[in-house]
């Protein structure tokens, strides 16, 4: 797909499954997305824990619980209806 949503994680699900409010998209999106979206990680940059490898619930919402990520959609599971996506932890936006 190579499209890109943001916005802050508002639950962890396993250690490798979100729920993402999408609040930010970029203007060059192909397909469109709700509000919420279940996203599963397929690589996870995080620059304050570049080494992040665990994949426990409770490692995944100290990582990215309530805070803003970026992610880098790879591809719609079907048969999940969630989105495979390259994660990037990042700073809220101004205003945010």
């Amino acid at each position: 797909m190579g499209d890109g949503i943001g916005g802050p994680v508002v639950r962890c699900i396993s250690g490798n499954a979100f729920e993402l409010d999408v609040t930010h998209y970029r203007k060059d999106n192909q397909e469109q997305y709700g509000r919420i979206e279940k996203i599963i990680i397929s690589k996870i940059d995080n620059p304050e824990n570049p080494e992040y490898k665990e994949t426990t619930l409770e490692d995944l919402e100290r990582a990215l619980k309530g805070k803003f990520v970026s992610c880098n959609v790879q591809y719609r599971d079907e048969k999940t209806d969630a989105l495979v996506c390259n994660v990037f932890v990042q700073k809220p936006p101004e205003g945010f």
